[in-house]
């Protein structure tokens, strides 16, 4: 639903249902991700002073969320991260926040003896998990796991997760149709990872929807590092994105490679457009090996939103 829509809505909750734990706990939550994103440290404290009241009272996800604050500079040692994470490491806040945890195990030195991603962990997480398999792709991506260490091609986890609304993998998925099958110029760790046809428009779909779903899961510097100083110099990404803008009459200029103010413009109309309705058309066109979980209903954007709430 993007990141002002939450920050909105868990708003709007707070002064409804201002004595609701969970409510409480997801209003800190976008916070906390604001603060990355735009915000400033207020927005960590408010968070980690949020979680730690509703950790004292016995919610186990803000206990540890509360974890998570290790790095932030808002009162969490490393060792009370430790503990937090070792529960959530071993399942007891659930799935997909043990997926998180093996996360952070694998880019922090929590407990002394080195980073240490647990692929195979993770992997079998995946399984009817689609949140664990976007993990999953990111790791892999940033180079945290090797294909031998996948029972699947990666191209599967990204599918999966991609088709349930994961920003990354929505942009690997979108790389992945933008040079087909055997290209050098896609990232070398995914080289021989995945099988796709060159399809421009179905590429420009799925990196348009990456383009904007990034904007709230990455920090603004991360987003345009990746999109502008990296992806965006692609004649080829570009061209896949101008094809697609122009399948969705937002475009009328040539497909020339080039990301200039007619595109720029272009892809600042699809951001305020139906993002959901592209999600619906392009997502029903992916398939992943069954065995990872079916698909889920799932709708982005300001669909995310029932109407009346």
């Amino acid at each position: 639903m993007g990141l002002a829509s939450a920050l909105s809505v868990c708003g709007a909750a707070v002064e409804q249902f201002p004595d609701d734990a969970e409510v409480r706990f997801y209003h800190a939550v976008a916070r906390d991700q604001f603060a990355e994103r735009g915000g400033t440290q207020d927005d960590n404290l408010f968070a980690t002073e949020t979680y730690r009241a509703l950790a004292d009272d016995g919610l186990g996800v803000a206990q540890y969320a509360l974890g998570t604050m290790f790095d932030e500079s808002s009162g969490v040692s490393t060792g009370d991260a430790l503990s937090y994470m070792e529960r959530a490491r071993d399942g007891e806040f659930g799935q997909s926040i043990r997926c998180e945890a093996i996360r952070t195990f694998g880019q922090a030195d929590l407990d002394g003896n080195g980073a240490s991603y647990d692929v195979a962990a993770a992997e079998q997480a995946s399984r009817g998990n689609y949140v664990c398999a976007g993990y999953l792709t990111g790791m892999y991506w940033s180079g945290y796991a090797a294909a031998d260490d996948l029972p699947l091609r990666v191209a599967d986890y990204a599918r999966y997760a991609a088709v349930h609304g994961d920003p990354n993998s929505m942009a690997m998925v979108g790389l992945f149709y933008t040079y087909g099958t055997g290209s050098t110029d896609i990232d070398f760790q995914l080289q021989g990872q995945y099988e796709a046809r060159q399809d421009a428009q179905r590429a420009g779909y799925w990196l348009l929807l990456a383009y904007w779903a990034t904007r709230s899961s990455m920090r603004s510097d991360v987003h345009s590092d990746f999109w502008e100083g990296l992806h965006l110099q692609s004649a080829e990404v570009v061209e896949a994105m101008q094809t697609a803008l122009t399948a969705l009459d937002l475009y009328e200029g040539d497909l020339d490679g080039n990301f200039l103010p007619p595109t720029e413009q272009a892809l600042a109309a699809f951001e305020a457009s139906d993002i959901d309705a592209v999600f619906q058309m392009v997502r029903a066109k992916e398939k992943y090996d069954p065995s990872l979980g079916p698909r889920e209903p799932l709708r982005i954007g300001s669909a995310a939103i029932p109407a009346g709430d």
